[in-house]
């Protein structure tokens, strides 16, 4: 479901399209001259528009493209990643195959040191003096006793240095062994730090995928708008093209050249509509939601006219004529719910949309302050609301400066 203040954004360009389509029933109040300034308020706007889908679409490009480098620098980490996993896997079996030497060599110690003790043991027995005379004692070879002795005391330093070197070559093991383990944990750290990385790109790819579907959807808004402002940029054309035509053959059979135009001042002074400004009851009672004129569109940053009112009320409350006045519109309008147009003479029309029920026909005159319809949603505040336009030939007017104090 499309989020509130984007219906509200999409519901206000919408109505800048719609609002060109009124033109066919405030025309024939109007002049051929009249529609033209219409047609290049249309023509304005769909200029704005073409120039806004670009923006859109530079942005678009600009996204992508740093979609494209978030996907090479998450490569280039996964990359990295995989060179650590496999340098700590090469560690890991160092540190086995240490420790398989230091098995072995630890094994290898303790059966030398259980040799070497029966060997002190049997040496204990000649190590005194007493000992070394009763070997020489006891033996006619005095030369063969002597090298005995020395056999005797070799065997003794050679096993002394055996043991030695087991120690030696245990000690460089074990320090082998914690250098790799060191180096295990920093390994390790860095894979962590690596994984970070990766999950904050990743992060960052999911940001500008979303960011790319908005643009993307804000692209197919603009586009839908700027084909609705070119068929009704096509359709008042028509329409100006009609009316020329009439007016064109009105001075053909009076025989008369075109009338001097008056002023608006002078049509105002005409019109018994004219002297309510200022004194126009109240379509619905409660509060003005959404003002008059143009502003910025919050969510598009797009500058947005505002043709009319929305003003809260509750649902289903009575939507009164301001003023007395003929039904020349009374059906379903897009971008406006169910919509009633009356015309009160002199070029002047009142707007009643986002009507749920219509209480009037075509053709119909409706009094001052009589029901015209029922009050429905409104899409521009996300709650029940009336949405009231006054216009002369076309022309939108600031409805506040008409309606009364309250």
């Amino acid at each position: 479901m499309m989020p509130r203040n984007s219906s509200a954004a999409l519901f206000s360009l919408l109505m800048l399209a719609g609002l060109v389509v009124f033109s066919a029933f405030a025309v024939s109040d109007a002049s051929a001259e009249s529609a033209k300034e219409k047609y290049k308020k249309v023509d304005r706007e769909l200029r704005q528009q073409k120039k806004k889908l670009e923006q859109t679409k530079k942005v678009e490009a600009s996204v992508v493209d740093e979609l494209k480098k978030v996907a090479e620098d998450l490569r280039e980490v996964n990359a990295q990643h995989k060179k650590q996993q496999a340098k700590i896997r090469s560690i890991q079996e160092k540190i086995a195959e240490v420790e398989k030497q230091i098995g072995e060599s630890g094994a290898a110690m303790e059966a030398q040191r259980e040799y070497l003790k029966k060997r002190l043991r049997a040496l204990q027995k000649v190590n005194s003096q007493s000992d070394a005379l009763i070997i020489l004692l006891t033996t006619e070879d005095i030369g063969k006793s002597m090298r005995l002795l020395r056999y005797l005391r070799d065997i003794s330093a050679h096993d002394k240095a055996v043991i030695q070197k087991y120690q030696g070559d245990l000690q460089q093991l074990a320090e082998e062994q914690e250098k790799l383990k060191q180096l295990r944990i920093s390994l390790q750290a860095e894979e962590r730090q690596l994984a970070k990385v990766e999950e904050s790109l990743k992060e960052k790819q999911r940001r500008r995928e979303a960011l790319l579907a908005q643009v993307r959807k804000d692209k197919a808004t603009y586009e839908h708008l700027i084909q609705s402002l070119k068929e009704d940029q096509n359709r008042l054309s028509r329409i100006m093209q009609e009316l020329e035509r009439k007016d064109r053959e009105k001075r053909k059979a009076a025989g008369t050249p075109p009338a001097k135009s008056r002023t608006r001042d002078e049509v105002y002074e005409d019109s018994t509509f004219t002297r309510m400004k200022g004194k126009l009851p109240w379509p619905v009672s409660g509060s003005v939601a959404v003002s008059y004129g143009s502003q910025v569109d919050p969510i598009f940053n797009l500058p947005v006219f505002r043709s009319g009112i929305t003003i809260k009320a509750s649902s289903g409350a009575a939507a009164k004529a301001v003023a007395e006045g003929k039904v020349v519109y009374a059906d379903a309008f897009k971008g406006y719910g169910q919509l009633v147009i009356l015309s009160h003479g002199g070029g002047y029309h009142t707007l009643y949309g986002n009507l749920s029920r219509i209480f009037s026909q075509n053709g119909a005159i409706i009094k001052e302050n009589q029901a015209v319809g029922e009050v429905g949603e409104s899409q521009a505040i996300g709650s029940s609301g009336l949405y009231f336009e006054l216009r002369y030939k076309g022309k939108p007017l600031d409805p506040l400066q008409w309606l009364g104090r309250r």
